[in-house]
């Protein structure tokens, strides 16, 4: 009998400490970084759906995507996504020989097939989405290339013929330089804010085989690729406040250290290794800091380095360490959960996890714990997610049933919950918003938090990451000086997508267990 109550009494002490509330305080007047812009991309199906999907379903994935409104339920009407990736493809679709796989991986250019021309009538579904997102207030605009346009390749095609130099011919980098410039004067002459040209990505990869637009470059070959498109860019004051990106590292690792997979291939002084030494430190024979419309900055892709919250963090520690070592800003332009995830034990997750391809809770909890490590431990100014749709919803914010399959052809489309989980934090972490000091809830394996405050300090949000599988409640204490007039909650879980619930106490509360939850305060 004795035994037995022992046992209870130790029950109820490991309940009655599970009860406590996590303390968490946040302090508005210690600000850190400005954040700048949520996004995702239009690759690799936006095209195709801008142009042959009923306008029903394509005006439900514009809401999705950038509205910034709310339902007649209070709900928000989507992710509300600041900042747009479009993808300036390298005219694989119509290419002689095209031979890309999947399909809906080849991409029109603007070129005529010969390219001696322009044809403005194409990628008419990558403008689709672009005048949707201006509709709905986000006209911000990122250009990407994967590849250069197949007329300027090696090979005539949009993916390297071995993987080991830039598939660009010798005498066409100020082509391409030029192709960029004139696309992204044909967008601003719309009306379409264009800040940012993002010439090249992942560099460090062979893109030997059609599985994907792509190209490798040496060191030498990204250096003058950027000084010939600074130079383009020059020659017009339309492009005065437009800024190139460097980076699009295909893992934050290659930010600040090397790997013999790529000193083998293209050699020590060659390889993408180290790229922010590499491009920013003023004795090495590959800066460019010194150009006009580079901006200084990194982006880095924030894939591989997920399974276990410990490995990720340090990863992200040292690549924000390193920037800061040269001056730099970081920011995290590419992430989703690659097809080998599903092999993978990843830390907190149940076997389930890969269900419905990734579009469960538990998708939505790695990619909201990555933001966090991304906003916290690197201090990331922007955070972009890869793809905005795609079939079957792999890997994407947003899921195309085609009908037989055929993207031509049309179909049905779901929001995956990667979508919602994303919206807690850019639907209300707006452009300009300063990210502000929260103690208390930095464990990711339980619960991790940030906070937000507006430009006109009215505004404070905190986003709560709660990746265990009990409620959570939750005291917050703020300085004096801070006081609130109201607050609101918004929950996405597995019954709820970015759902309003109404707040009895301000600063005393719960956060459903599973779940990215978002406060936000209205200051007096």
């Amino acid at each position: 009998m004795r035994r037995l109550v022992a046992v209870i009494a130790l029950l109820l002490g490991a309940l009655a400490v599970e009860a406590q509330p996590l303390k968490v305080t946040i302090n508005p007047a210690e600000q850190k970084q400005t954040i700048e812009y949520f996004a995702a991309a239009d690759a690799w199906s936006g095209d195709f759906v801008g142009k042959y999907w009923s306008e029903t379903a394509k005006l439900k994935i514009a809401d999705w995507l950038f509205s910034q409104e709310y339902d007649e339920n209070g709900n928000p009407k989507g992710a509300g996504l600041s900042a747009w990736r479009v993808n300036l493809g390298g005219g694989t679709l119509e290419a002689p020989n095209a031979d890309i796989f999947p399909y809906q991986r080849r991409a029109e250019s603007y070129l005529t097939v010969d390219g001696k021309n322009y044809d403005w009538g194409k990628c008419a579904g990558h403008e689709y989405w672009m005048a949707e997102a201006v509709k709905r207030g986000s006209n911000y605009f990122i250009l990407f290339s994967n590849t250069p346009p197949v007329q300027y390749t090696l090979n005539g095609k949009g993916y390297s013929p071995d993987g080991l130099k830039a598939n660009l011919r010798e005498e066409c980098y100020d082509d391409f330089a030029s192709y960029l410039a004139t696309v992204a004067k044909h967008y601003m002459d719309k009306g379409w804010n264009v800040p940012y040209i993002s010439p090249i990505n992942e560099p460090q990869d062979g893109w030997d085989t059609p599985r994907q637009e792509g190209s490798p470059w040496r060191n030498s070959e990204l250096k003058r690729m950027m000084t010939a498109l600074d130079a383009e860019l020059s020659k017009d004051s339309c492009f005065d406040n437009l800024r190139m990106q460097l980076g699009e590292t295909c893992r934050l690792k290659y930010l600040y250290e090397s790997h013999p997979r790529y000193t083998d291939k293209f050699g020590e002084a060659e390889a993408p290794n180290w790229v922010v030494r590499t491009f920013f430190d003023k004795k090495s024979p590959h800066y460019v800091g010194d150009l006009r419309h580079l901006k200084r900055a990194v982006y880095g892709h924030a894939y591989h380095d997920i399974r276990s919250s410990e490995k990720m963090r340090n990863v992200h520690r040292l690549a924000g360490e390193e920037c800061r070592k040269y001056g730099v800003e970081y920011n995290m332009s590419e992430w989703c959960l690659l097809p080998g995830a599903r092999t993978k034990n990843i830390e907190g997750l149940t076997k389930d996890w890969y269900s419905a391809n990734y579009a469960d809770m538990q998708a939505g909890l790695i990619m909201a714990r990555i933001i966090y490590s991304d906003m916290v431990d690197s201090n990331t100014a922007s955070w972009s997610y890869w793809k905005g749709m795609e079939l079957r919803g792999d890997h994407a914010l947003i899921a195309l049933h085609a009908k037989d399959g055929d993207i031509f052809r049309g179909g049905d489309v779901k929001a995956n919950k990667l979508l919602y989980a994303l919206g807690n934090y850019s639907f209300f972490v707006r452009p300009n918003y300063k990210r502000v000091a929260l103690s208390g809830a930095d464990n990711l394996s339980e619960v991790a938090a940030t906070a937000y405050l507006s430009p006109d300090g009215k505004r404070l949000v905190a986003v709560y990451v709660n990746n265990t599988f009990d409620k959570q409640s939750v005291e917050v204490a703020l300085p004096k000086a801070y006081k609130v007039a109201s607050a609101k909650m918004y929950i996405t879980d597995e019954r709820n997508d970015l759902s309003l619930h109404e707040m009895a106490d301000a600063t005393a509360f719960s956060i459903n267990a599973r779940s990215v939850t978002t406060v936000v305060y209205n200051l007096k």
